[in-house]
């Protein structure tokens, strides 16, 4: 079972170079790396040479020192991902062995690994994954605090974390710990081992909070502390926030806003955890065990808390999977040693039992469905044709693992597919969206700058393969000027811009419906 799991790392680390730096949060992020690696100061993140907020530096770090060792790469800067990744599914299988029961860790942390979110934020240089790992360890750390060595351990693990994305973890814990307070206390956790696990979290993250608030002071508060974390929970972030939605005040769109605010995450849940959809009952199912209860409560505070916030990316409900895989995992193993008279029909609550298995099913089916729709996309296929394996791995592996009486060489075809499959699909959409317009930014010399006029400097990650050479720019004469001076080429998105008698077209590209031009300056003879 267990080496199923390490196929799936493995092929995340062969992957890691497939395909050029992606998400928009990923290029933003390599490329804070990178100017910290040149810099040489570990201290403040920056981005343009100017102070950059937007998360703590942990993973900045991670980063450096991976570049450090294996070069400048997509590989290098991803790698932090994999390993937490690698330590999520180890953890997730010891522990749930330990406590849940022979074989329910080990079904969890193959559930982890093959869960369609965690597949791809294991290939994407971004903080989600270390994130995960280091909240997953703190929450068990908590019910595990009777002693100094699982105080200590979940100390450092929440302050990682806080280090990686922000107190909000912390503040996720903290609930946690209030919810469950009088059973941890009942269940043998003491309280002097929690203020211990406090202090070491806390002891583990002011350093850098409170130096970088000395040297930047109402800069660093207002745009880490206010923008970043209050804000952005209040929908500050209008690039993922459903309120411009609602606030256009048209029975349409205020119906579509609260339907995506309500819903959002129950449809990334669906598709982003699909294998587990068909044990969906085992997070609010009656449940006496007070460690799954445990677990369950953990699932639903972070779903609940993020289902409130009025900004939505699927990333972030991604820390609740590692708990529901767990309590999937467990119930699998009760599946298989329950025995088959037990399941004779006979009571209202086998009754309602079958209902929710059937609704789970359908639910299975629709999200196998979308994922093979996801895979049929012509422009998809045809860029890597081996995403068409997704046809094939998605329906197996939700078969196989909905019906774990099911044949291992099932499980073993259906991984193998699935991850052929989300090689080709991460690498069509490369092709398809950023590889082009990545090729044209590459096309200047080096020592040469490439303006960006009217280009999203995130997109495709052009701080970090320009390697610094490159500017932004909101105003076409202020470009123009630039260029006439410097011998600066310039991208654009703007037409009109390209076609001005001071600049020529070098090379120009169609992307997803936008055409991108390569223009250099044009001098009278």
């Amino acid at each position: 079972m267990r080496w199923l799991c390490w196929l799936c790392v493995l092929a995340a680390l062969i992957d890691l170079r497939a395909f050029g730096l992606t998400d928009l949060d990923e290029g933003f992020y390599a490329s804070v790396a990178w100017e910290m690696r040149q810099s040489g100061d570990w201290f403040t993140p920056t981005f343009l040479n100017q102070p950059w907020f937007e998360k703590p530096p942990l993973l900045y770090w991670l980063m450096v020192l991976s570049m450090r060792v294996f070069g400048e790469s997509e590989f290098a800067l991803r790698l932090p991902s994999v390993l937490f990744y690698a330590l999520t599914i180890g953890l997730l299988a010891w522990w749930g062995n330990r406590r849940l029961g022979q074989g329910a860790g080990s079904w969890g942390a193959l559930l982890f690994a093959v869960a369609p979110l965690s597949l791809i934020l294991s290939r994407l240089a971004i903080t989600d994954m270390a994130l995960t790992f280091f909240l997953t360890l703190a929450v068990i750390a908590l019910w595990e605090a009777r002693g100094l060595g699982w105080s200590l351990l979940g100390g450092v693990a929440l302050g990682l974390a806080v280090l990686t994305k922000g107190p909000f973890g912390l503040g996720l814990v903290g609930l946690l710990y209030l919810w469950n307070a009088k059973r941890l206390h009942a269940h043998g956790v003491r309280f002097r081992w929690v203020v211990v696990a406090l202090v070491v979290a806390l002891l583990t993250a002011l350093p850098w909070y409170v130096g970088v608030y000395l040297q930047h002071g109402a800069e660093f508060f207002n745009e880490f502390v206010v923008k970043q974390n209050l804000l952005r929970f209040a929908g500050g972030d209008t690039a993922h926030s459903v309120l411009p939605l609602i606030e256009r005040g048209d029975l349409g769109s205020v119906l579509g806003g609260v339907a995506v605010y309500l819903l959002f995450y129950v449809v990334v849940l669906w598709l982003g955890a699909l294998p587990m959809v068909g044990y969906v009952s085992v997070l609010w199912g009656h449940e006496d065990d007070p460690l799954r209860l445990y677990l369950r409560r953990w699932a639903w505070l972070v779903f609940g808390l993020f289902t409130l916030s009025f900004t939505k990316l699927p990333a972030y409900i991604f820390p609740m999977v590692p708990a529901f895989a767990l309590l999937a995992g467990a119930e699998i193993v009760q599946v298989r040693l329950r025995p088959a008279a037990s399941e004779s029909p006979s009571s209202h609550k086998q009754s309602g039992a079958r209902w929710v298995r059937r609704v789970a099913s359908f639910g299975l089916i629709l999200g196998a469905a979308v994922w093979c729709a996801v895979a049929l996309y012509a422009p998809l296929w045809q860029s890597a044709f081996w995403a068409v394996a997704l046809v094939l791995g998605v329906p197996l592996l939700v078969f196989t693992l909905f019906k774990p009486a099911a044949p291992p060489w099932g499980r073993v075809l259906g991984i193998l597919a699935l991850l052929i499959g989300w090689n080709g699909a991460l690498t069509g959409y490369d092709r398809l969206a950023l590889k082009p317009v990545r090729e044209l930014a590459l096309k200047p010399p080096p020592y040469r700058t490439l303006i960006l006029y009217r280009v999203n400097p995130g997109y495709p990650s052009v701080q970090f393969y320009r390697k610094g050479y490159y500017a932004t720019s909101d105003d076409a004469e202020t470009t123009l000027q630039q260029m006439r001076r410097t011998g600066a080429y310039c991208m654009t998105t703007d037409a009109a811009f390209a076609q001005r008698a001071e600049v020529f077209v070098l090379a120009e590209a169609q992307v997803m419906g936008r055409r991108f031009y390569l223009t250099a300056p044009r001098y009278e003879p």
